[in-house]
């Protein structure tokens, strides 16, 4: 969760408790500044929820960190200062949740610290702001993915579920049927992972818990001027796993299910009739394998007996339960086989026409779609059942176009489709077989029929809507693969607020949240929903691809440890969903969190790795673009470090194979700065034109756009500008110098790169002998310059030179103070640079026969960088200065401090002096003895 919160503010219409917790989430980001007014607000339960609403803002500015103090889990959150009331109610708060609750008045700037103190580890907290009316919401709750803890208790725990049934449809029926009293009504509940807490399928979810400040969803909705196009160009990138269709029971077959077949026996004082209601009771309490032996005796005893029917069927429903019970396919076969014996033993058994049909749709259940083509069209033929009005024919004929669906015979199946809502009585039926066109060219991947039947079935049949979520989500999802992707998120929207209970509204949520990353939505909105996703279906199977978008995004910010934690649940969790490609989404996933650390050589083995022990089934496109990404990620990562051998050697490591066929001119660039920072500018002029060509030649296309998008390419002006550089180095002035002049706007350019054109063009207007120019180039520069100082000491230094060559040393001093000035003050100046600056300074003192400002430069430079330079000629200069001016002891000091192993040319060459100035100082002694000699001469 969040242990810190960016400042700001982002609305969320509508929200005002815990239903729109994920929504929010805690990653709105923006500029806030304090109000004045206090805060007031509330804190109580809702629902497994400690709640906290805070009012009194229009723009909140807080602040949110978890601690660990003395063992116990704290939360603190910074806010405006509150009122009275609110400090007394929540400093007298207190849950299984928050232990205790305590607020310091004296917070920065005039704000309080709520200190929460939470019960353990195990509670999370969500903050959030809403819009109409601002509020700041903090809530705390279980995290569905704790442990539970060891001495067995549970915070809030529920066990509800709420169930829910088909509507009721008046229908004719296929045979008599009872409801087995022992059923429990068809329930369709959703729990959130290890919460132990139930959701209703029915419109309590609607309008409950989640949704009740956003019933229409509203936060998932895009305006048209919110998207951007540069996402949508980066988005075609991206990996989106396709979903499943959702496949609508057929509702007559589902009821056929549950209401078994009615068989009675009168009771008579016969034998016969005594053992064949034996033969029910054993069926009735499901003694299925004594049913069996006392059938086979009774059929061997009463061979023609009255109650043969009602056995037969029986022993046919004992067989495919045992089939149910221990899916043996003999007991399958056995019971397809007494069904079809039956009914044709017993035409006119009120069983008979159920049976044929249900015979059909076990053989489509069970995935036999020939068979039941048989089975249904048997039925159809058969002249003992109903005639023309027969429900049960147009139930059969809805199971053919179902099974020519399964055996991708996409015209057959819309003909049985096209009769049964030209010819069936039953409207219901009608309705059905209108509903399943859309099915039939969603299977066929021909998604423009497919939303195009939908959108008929719906307009035609407005009553079906609450009966079909095919309609809405296999028509989000063939417009999503369609590309059209506003319908898209629009129809997914539509399908969650009406089915929120579906299997597939994890699907739909999931793609929600892919489609606002498409869209260019803001980070905290697409990570709202996938965490929305997580909250409301836990670790469902349906909601693993969010949870695995998750992981991947968070990856960012992990610690080793827990990256290969994530990494471990990532594959884990891929295990748990039967979807096609799902080891390579995962892979994906892993590799692109690996990309989101910067790990990039991580992603590159993951990836190929996976490229190779797949190479059948593998997305080629997929995983060649993104090893081909990851790897020219690290290859700029390596330039932008300077370590340029680096960054050469991965280049040679993949140039035969992975970078062998790509087009990227972003790898090409880097591989030139490579060779640029190498010292090889022939090379390097290489790959800078082959880019800028390529640049010029699909300058104003749509490839142009695409390639500025999902590349990391530089301008055309900053490609000039390494041309012009790299000629320079060649010593090709004239060519440096075109280059330069097709800058067009330099004033759009880095910093450094402005710096760096600058010190080209002197350098070039140096070459020309026009120093004059040069000067009054940096001198502009200089007087305008706002940027960073790290970057002008070097046109500094580059003036000082020029304003030597021109005889100006005091101007050229000035220069060089300001570097040492620029030093003192940031400390961020290039050493080198610094050093030069100090070195110069001293030479041109020395020069002008100012020894002491001279000695006070060189000192200086010897202080700050002797250990880190070589800097023993400027040691044997500064001796030499306090020597030639008779300072003999103040000389054999500097000099008895040469450092380094490479001084030793300078220490024999001071000692030597210091040798010389010893045999003169004893000449003097011997000659002032004697007499004769004259004063001039004893001065020699």
């Amino acid at each position: 969760m969040c242990n810190s919160r960016t400042k700001g503010r982002e609305g969320v219409q509508g929200v005002n408790t815990l239903r729109n917790l994920i929504v929010a989430g805690c990653l709105f980001f923006g500029l806030a500044s304090a109000q004045a007014a206090k805060v007031n607000g509330i804190i109580n339960f809702q629902g497994d929820t400690v709640h906290m609403e805070l009012s009194g803002q229009q723009n909140w500015d807080y602040d949110v960190k978890r601690l660990d103090k003395k063992g116990q889990v704290v939360v603190e959150m910074t806010v405006p200062a509150l009122d009275e009331s609110t400090i007394g109610s929540l400093s007298s708060f207190k849950s299984d949740f928050v232990t205790s609750v305590a607020v310091d008045r004296k917070g920065p700037d005039g704000k309080n610290v709520i200190q929460f103190t939470l019960s353990g580890e195990d509670i999370e907290t969500f903050d959030y702001l809403t819009d109409q009316p601002s509020r700041l919401i903090m809530d705390f709750y279980v995290n569905p993915s704790a442990k539970p803890k060891k001495d067995g208790k549970a915070v809030a725990k529920k066990d509800t579920q709420i169930p829910t049934e088909l509507p009721a449809k008046d229908v004719k029926p296929v045979a008599k049927a009872k409801t087995d009293k022992n059923r429990k009504p068809a329930a369709d509940t959703l729990a959130i992972a290890d919460q132990g807490v139930g959701f209703a399928a029915n419109d309590s979810v609607k309008s409950g818990i989640f949704d009740g400040g956003d019933p229409d969803y509203s936060r998932f909705s895009v305006k048209d001027y919110e998207i951007k196009e540069e996402a949508m160009i980066r988005a075609k990138d991206n990996y989106y796993i396709p979903f499943p269709m959702l496949e609508t029971p057929v509702s007559y077959w589902e009821k056929m299910k549950i209401t078994p077949a009615i068989y009675q026996i009168s009771p008579q004082s016969t034998e016969e009739n005594k053992q064949a209601r034996l033969l029910l009771t054993l069926f009735e309490k499901q003694r299925y394998g004594v049913y069996l032996k006392t059938q086979a005796w009774f059929k061997d005893k009463y061979p023609k007996s009255e109650y043969n029917e009602v056995i037969d069927f029986m022993t046919a429903d004992v067989h495919l339960a045992l089939w149910k019970e221990e899916g043996r396919m003999k007991d399958y076969d056995e019971a397809m086989q007494k069904y079809k014996e039956a009914v044709a033993k017993y035409p006119r058994s009120p069983l008979a026409e159920r049976t044929s049909v249900k015979t059909g749709f076990l053989a489509l259940e069970k995935g036999d779609a020939l068979n039941s083509l048989r089975l249904f069209q048997e039925h159809i033929d058969n002249k003992n059942f109903s005639g023309k009005e027969s429900v049960s024919k147009d139930l059969a004929r809805l199971g053919m176009g179902l099974a020519f669906m399964k055996l991708n015979k996409w015209t057959d199946a819309i003909a049985q489709f096209d009769q049964v809502e030209k010819e069936a009585f039953n409207r219901d039926l009608k309705v059905e077989a209108a509903y399943r066109r859309g099915d039939v060219w969603v299977r066929g991947k021909n998604y423009a029929k497919a939303v195009d039947e939908y959108q008929k079935a719906l307009k035609k049949y407005p009553e079906g809507q609450s009966s079909y979520p095919n309609a809405f989500f296999n028509q989000a999802e063939s417009l999503f693969m369609m590309n059209k992707y506003p319908q898209s998120l629009d129809t997914y929207r539509e399908f969650v607020k009406k089915f929120p209970s579906s299997n597939h509204s994890a699907f739909a949520m999931t793609r929600m949240g892919e489609l606002l990353e498409i869209f260019g939505a803001d980070k905290s909105r697409v990570m709202g929903a996938y965490l929305e996703t997580y909250f409301r279906y836990g670790e469902t199977p349906n909601a693993v691809i969010a949870r695995l978008r998750l992981l991947s995004t968070r990856m960012k910010g992990m610690k080793p440890k827990e990256v290969n934690h994530a990494v471990e649940e990532i594959m884990s969790l891929a295990k748990k969903i039967d979807l096609p490609n799902i080891e390579q989404f995962a892979t994906v996933m892993v590799a692109d969190g690996y990309t989101h650390r910067g790990e990039h050589q991580k992603a590159v083995d993951l990836l190929s790795k996976y490229y190779k022990e797949h190479p059948t089934s593998v997305d080629v496109p997929l995983l060649t673009n993104r090893i081909v990404s990851n790897i020219n990620d690290k290859l700029e990562s390596e330039v932008n470090d300077g370590n340029f051998i680096k960054a050469l050697k991965t280049h040679s490591q993949y140039a035969d194979n992975w970078l062998k066929n790509s087009k990227r001119l972003d790898t090409k660039y880097n591989v030139g700065r490579a060779f640029e920072m190498a010292g090889v500018p022939v090379e390097a002029e290489r790959y800078y034109k082959d880019v800028l060509n390529r640049i010029y030649a699909i300058r104003g296309t749509a490839e142009a756009k695409e390639i500025q998008v999902k590349e990391q390419i530089p301008s055309e002006d900053e490609l000039n500008l390494r041309l012009s550089n790299v000629f320079t180095q060649e010593q090709k002035y004239n060519q440096a110098y075109d280059y330069l002049k097709n800058i067009k706007t330099p004033e759009k350019m880095d910093e450094q790169s402005q710096i760096e054109r600058v010190n080209i063009a002197v350098r070039l207007l140096e070459k020309r002998g026009d120093n004059d120019s040069a000067v009054r180039y940096l001198g502009e520069l200089l007087r305008t310059w706002k940027g960073q100082p790290q970057l002008v000491a070097e046109p500094y230094l580059k003036l000082a030179e020029l304003q030597v060559k021109q005889s100006k040393p005091d101007e050229a001093i000035q220069s060089l103070e300001m570097i040492d000035k620029l030093q003192s003050d940031s400390g961020k100046i290039s050493p080198v640079i610094h050093a030069k600056a100090l070195e110069m300074m001293g030479d041109i003192y020395l020069s002008k026969k100012q020894q002491d400002l001279a000695t006070g430069s060189y000192e200086k430079l010897l202080e700050k960088y002797e250990d880190n330079r070589p800097l023993s000629s400027i040691r044997y200069k500064l001796g030499q200065i306090y020597f030639k001016a008779g300072e003999i002891q103040k000389a054999a000091e500097v000099w008895n401090d040469f450092k380094g192993d490479k001084s030793g040319f300078w220490k024999n060459l001071a000692q030597e002096q210091l040798k010389n100035s010893e045999w003169r100082d004893d000449y003097k002694k011997y000659i002032k003895r004697i007499p004769a000699m004259s004063e001039n001469e004893q001065g020699q």
